[in-house]
């Protein structure tokens, strides 16, 4: 009984083969995974950023709060002012302090809002805030390419018998009619060959025979 392993069997070539696609998809299906999630992360944080004009509308709205907020500081600012000649720095003034300085918080906001959309500083503030995710552009793009370059030679790999077989079938047609055609002529020339063979042969005894 012959216990020798055999490697070269059809059964070895399929789960071969199989192995080195499934290789080949699993590079090839992380690339697209990871690197387009980037892609994507990319593209919707970029959407986020804001970059676009003040309407009409917002920018009334926006001034309309700026005029309220002047009036109720200027009405806390008398309170605080009063509170501090009747009680000093007591409870109340400091509560009024701290209700003032939360106001001029926000109007010191809507302000540079107001501010940014009249110069155009949004634009450039958005502009850099999209450049941030520039690299996931690009490592993203590169981890999908690096991917196609690495699954791409399992795959051929894997497909060589295929590809032989295409190559063979493309060439055999050309390669069977020049044969068929060529086969003639040489038959021919083997013809014409031998018998210039068999009367050099026959010439030459002939002399022989003259001789003795």
């Amino acid at each position: 009984m012959d216990d020798k392993k055999e490697y070269l069997t059809e059964e070895n070539y399929e789960r071969g083969k199989r192995k080195i696609l499934t290789i080949a998809f699993v590079i090839l299906a992380f690339g697209l995974l990871f690197g387009g999630s980037l892609i994507a992360t990319g593209i919707i944080k970029s959407s986020q950023v804001e970059n676009k004009p003040l309407t009409e509308k917002a920018k009334e709205k926006i001034q309309s709060e700026i005029e309220s907020l002047n009036d109720e500081l200027a009405t806390l600012k008398g309170k605080e002012s009063q509170e501090f000649h009747s009680n000093g720095f007591s409870e109340e003034y400091y509560r009024l302090d701290n209700e003032i300085k939360t106001k001029e918080s926000k109007l010191k906001e809507l302000e540079e809002v107001i501010q940014k959309d009249k110069s155009g500083d949004y634009l450039r503030e958005a502009s850099m805030s999209k450049a941030q995710y520039i690299p996931l552009y690009i490592f993203g793009t590169f981890i999908i390419l690096a991917s196609f370059m690495i699954s791409g030679p399992f795959y051929l790999l894997a497909k060589r018998r295929e590809i032989t077989a295409f190559a063979t079938q493309q060439v055999m047609p050309v390669t069977k009619e020049g044969i068929e055609k060529m086969t003639p002529t040489m038959g021919n020339a083997a013809g014409s060959i031998a018998q210039k063979i068999t009367k050099g042969i026959k010439d030459g005894m002939e002399d022989k025979d003259s001789n003795e």
